[in-house]
């Protein structure tokens, strides 16, 4: 009888192990313990220490170049830029972490310019990455325009998170049916053989999508926390020689680090600084991963499997071989040794065995082994103690335990945290009473009722998102799981609720998503949102008859409230602005467009009726006092007027005409509003653009013309002097005047280019002259520009120095307008001119606003007598007192007083009676090219 007990006891001894044993296994295959492992794993990552990779540079698309660039998304021009850039020092890999899918129809050569760009550097890497289009059930890949994919290497860009969310591992390929893509950080290392997978690889069909497939995992082996790598800006490396010369030999990673953009994943260092990780830095991480050798396998689920019964085994064999009892400290050792186990393969042969099933085995044969003593102890200690893990109170999340009767039987710190509650109040209350009935369900669990989620969504296991009120009376937005509770009879025994406070995360994603949609200074929709919203307006009212009228506002002379008070006072005025628009947006939409510039949409308002009275009444409510900081302040506005669907069929068109009418206005003196035409508009903005790249050509290719007026000693009849003059022989236009084209050159930045190029040839024209004998001054004009540009006295050095004309044979004519802006400025360039022995002439004398002040100030050689006082000479008295005073002035200060629009005999008499001999105009010559005034001058002289 005692044999056959035993025997029994044998046979159930026996049983147990083998039911140990078929634990283990299934609990390693089915990787049940995969958040333990997980934990695991992490605290063995942060004590691996790995050297700074320094040949890995990490090009950061950050706030510094946002401010210098402008706003996202650039034009790729910029991007073919520093693909440029980087090839000019012999960069051989740069990946380029952006999704370049779409064409840019804003810029209809800035793909071509990056295509280009992207096959000359010949190691630029993109990313692939796959997506669920709306409605779809199977995975699509985006990959960059076929025109960049033919000439760069592609990698996916999929990174795969664990359960808990954190980023460990990385799928060396990957792919839609097939792994067919090398992942990014593979491709940099190999862009050649990348870039022959896609051209060997057929493009998977939309129509044909599948599912995505993962290959060759591998765990990455972080190098550091978030900014280890070094990075440099975006804009510095695009306008920095030096910066561009410190990534020689370097490989580059362009990706976005700016604060709300791109996508940031948790690591298993992110505890450390509490900052995820940025996606560029991910794939830097894989790229020294692979470089340098430090690739972790985590091994197959079956390996883990056999390890893990094995080793459960080994420890069950030694227990049995010592014949000891199996003590607590012994357990302990044992733990020790598979962990330690675990970390020396994981630091030495860098294979990852997840260690979690073996460990829950080998605890799990001190009671099997020791069933015997602590059989009586074990349901009881089961039902007290379950409950009690030190581990609930190290962790973030709120844990909430329930008895059988869904009372509070505990809390963890992270609870109190939650709810802002203690423990000690709570305890024994309902789990309903505490979370409150009010809360709302914020996924398909939520009824119509609005019946709280505890009752209706957790009163089983699984997971909910609620918004929950607090003692305090605030909300907090928590994913709550609840999972059941079982004593060894299977009797439910209690709850287990798990509270994880998502309410930041939930801010953040709103708070980004308001910050791509409206503008942060006048919290106004910003231009992207207009156009949405713009483009809803139009779906409404289709088929209805209805009008939508765009007033396009934007402030006069704005920049001198910024000049004058400081760019703080011109966001203060800004806002006051839009708040005063406001008032008109009541049944339409109000946006800040950029700059000093507001677009208004509004229904229902007429041409004919409404929209004068609306547009004159913003004009009047913007002109009234503005107070910024004490000081009273002023301002008109501009408003250009069109209409949906009278000017256009589309938003942007819309928008574009109201902009054009704007600037009309702008353009006329502004203070006004006006409506769109497009026989007034359409010249405008066409014409001009025309004529500004015909401009640029004419002097790119020196096709301008200069042309010489003779200045007469009208005693004499000999040429004195000469005047160039430029003019512009245009192949449609025939000859352009100065006032033609020049404010045109002066818009768009070529007005110093130009004057070299009239100072240049006047010059040489002058010094051939003094070469065939007739030594004579040329009087060349001088733009505002030139005059205020410091370094236009080395560039007449230069010019002299290149033609060999003498400095007293060159006379520089300015004008008042030219110098009143900045007297002191002026002074001290016409100081420096002066000591080069060059004579200055004065023009256009008697037209200005402080021509005595001029006198006084400055190194003045000649007057010349504007033609509007010549031209009436003899016919107006007034004019010819005026021009007596004048010659009188310039004789008493030693001056040489020259007479322009000189165009009648009788003219020429009275200026010779009143005792000036030096005459310019039709009368003697108009402007005349160089060869004509050769021959004029033989002429005159002789």
């Amino acid at each position: 009888m005692i044999q056959a007990g035993k025997l029994r006891q044998h046979y159930s001894f026996a049983a147990r192990i083998v039911i140990l044993l078929a634990a283990v296994a299934y609990l390693a295959y089915a990787e049940v313990l995969e958040r333990f492992d997980y934990i695991l794993y992490d605290k063995m990552a942060v004590l691996q220490q790995y050297p700074q990779d320094p040949d890995i540079v990490i090009i950061a698309i950050d706030d510094e170049s946002f401010k210098a660039l402008g706003r996202w998304p650039w034009s790729r021009g910029v991007h073919a830029e520093l693909i440029n850039r980087l090839n000019s020092i012999g960069n051989q890999a740069v990946a380029i972490d952006l999704l370049l899918s779409e064409p840019q129809d804003s810029d209809p050569y800035a793909d071509p310019l990056l295509a280009y760009a992207i096959a000359a550097h010949g190691g630029v890497i993109f990313p692939v990455a796959p997506a669920l289009e709306t409605g779809a059930e199977a995975l699509t890949l985006v990959q960059p325009l076929p025109l960049f994919a033919q000439q760069a290497a592609l990698g996916h860009a999929d990174v795969e998170l664990d359960s808990d969310g954190v980023a460990r591992r990385v799928f060396l390929y990957a792919g839609i049916n097939a792994p067919a893509w090398p992942a990014l950080g593979l491709a940099l290392t190999n862009p050649a053989a990348a870039r022959a997978v896609y051209q060997s690889f057929t493009p998977v069909d939309a129509a044909q999508a599948g599912h995505w497939v993962r290959a060759q995992e591998a765990l990455i082996p972080y190098a550091g926390e978030s900014g280890s790598f070094r990075k440099l800006s975006y804009a510095r490396v695009l306008f920095d020689d030096e910066a561009l010369a410190s990534l020689k030999g370097k490989t580059v990673i362009v990706g976005m680090t700016a604060t709300g953009m791109g996508t940031r994943f948790a690591t298993p260092l992110s505890p450390l600084n509490h900052q995820p990780m940025t996606g560029v830095e991910w794939h830097a991480n894989v790229y020294s991963m692979l470089t340098t050798g430090r690739v972790i396998y985590p091994v197959p689920e079956a390996v883990t499997t056999v390890i893990s019964v094995v080793w459960v085994s080994m420890v069950l064999a030694i227990i049995a071989w010592s014949g000891k009892s199996f003590t607590v400290p012994m357990l302990l050792a044992l733990i020790a040794a598979a962990v330690s186990l675990a970390g020396l393969m994981l630091e030495f042969y860098r294979i990852w065995v997840p260690p979690g099933a073996a460990l829950l085995g080998t605890l799990s044969l001190y009671p099997l082994w020791n069933w015997r003593r602590i059989n009586d102890f074990l349901r009881t200690f089961w039902i007290s103690k379950t409950h009690s893990n030190v581990a609930l109170e190290s962790i973030g999340d709120g844990v909430i335990i329930t008895d059988a009767l869904d009372q509070v039987i505990y809390i963890n710190k992270g609870a109190e945290n939650i709810l802002r509650n203690r423990f000690d109040q709570i305890k024994g209350k309902r789990l309903a009473e505490i979370l409150g009935f009010e809360a709302q369900v914020r996924n398909l669990l939520t009824n119509e009722t609005g019946k709280d989620c505890v009752t209706d969504s957790l009163g089983k296991p699984g997971m909910v998102e609620c918004v929950l009120k607090t003692a305090q009376g605030d909300e907090r937005t928590v994913r709550i799981t609840r999972n059941q509770l079982f004593d060894d009879r299977e009797a439910v025994m209690g709850s287990v609720i798990a509270m994880t406070d998502i309410t930041d995360r939930i801010e953040l994603a709103q708070q980004v998503a308001h910050q791509q949609s409206y503008d942060a200074l006048t919290k106004l929709p910003n231009r992207s949102r207009l156009l949405a919203q713009f483009d809803n307006l139009i779906q409404e009212i289709q088929g209805t008859g209805q009008t939508i009228a765009v007033f396009f506002v934007t402030l006069d002379n704005f920049k001198k409230i910024n000049d004058a008070m400081g760019h703080h006072a011109g966001d203060k005025l800004l806002q006051m602005v839009s708040a005063r628009l406001h008032d008109f947006a009541a049944e339409g939409i109000l946006a800040r467009w950029g700059g000093d510039e507001f677009v208004l949409l509004s229904r229902g308002v007429t041409k004919q009726n409404s929209a004068p009275a609306m547009a004159q009444k913003m004009l009047d409510t913007l002109r009234q006092r503005f107070e910024i900081d004490g000081l009273d302040v002023f301002v008109s506005a501009s408003i250009g007027v069109s209409f949906y669907p009278e000017d256009g069929l589309s938003s942007e068109t819309v928008l574009e005409r109201a902009g054009t009418a704007m600037y009309r206005i702008k353009k006329d003196g502004g203070n006004h509003f006006g409506f769109y035409s497009a026989e007034s508009s359409v010249v405008w903005t066409r014409d001009q653009l025309e004529l500004e790249r015909e401009l640029r050509a004419a002097i790119k290719n020196d096709e301008l013309q200069v042309l010489f007026q003779p200045i007469v000693n009208a005693q004499t009849h000999r040429i004195a002097r000469i005047e160039a003059l430029v003019r512009w022989l245009h192949p449609k236009r025939g000859y352009l005047s100065p006032s033609e084209f020049i404010p045109l050159a002066e818009d768009i930045g070529q007005i110093e280019a130009l004057g070299e190029i009239v100072l240049r040839t006047s010059c040489a024209a002058a010094y051939k002259l003094m070469q065939l004998g007739y030594p004579v001054n040329v009087s060349v004009n001088v733009n505002p520009r030139q005059l205020l540009n410091p370094h236009f006295p080395q560039t007449i050095v230069q010019v002299l120095r290149d033609t060999g004309l003498p400095a007293k044979s060159l006379i520089l004519e300015i004008t008042e307008s030219a110098i009143v802006n900045d007297m002191e400025r002026v002074s001290r360039v016409l100081g420096e001119i002066k000591r080069l022995e060059i004579l200055i002439a004065l023009d256009d004398f008697g037209t200005g606003y402080s021509s005595l002040t001029l006198l006084r100030e400055l190194p003045i050689d000649i007057l010349k007598i504007d033609k509007s006082f010549v031209r009436t000479l003899d016919q107006n008295r007034n004019d010819l007192k005026i021009v007596q005073a004048i010659i009188g002035l310039g004789k008493n200060l030693g001056l040489a007083v020259i007479a322009e629009g000189v165009e009648t005999e009788r003219q020429v008499k009275l200026l010779l009676q009143h005792a000036c001999y030096f005459h310019q105009g039709f009368y003697f010559s108009r402007p005349i090219p160089y060869e004509a005034l050769y021959e004029l001058m033989q002429h005159k002289l002789r």
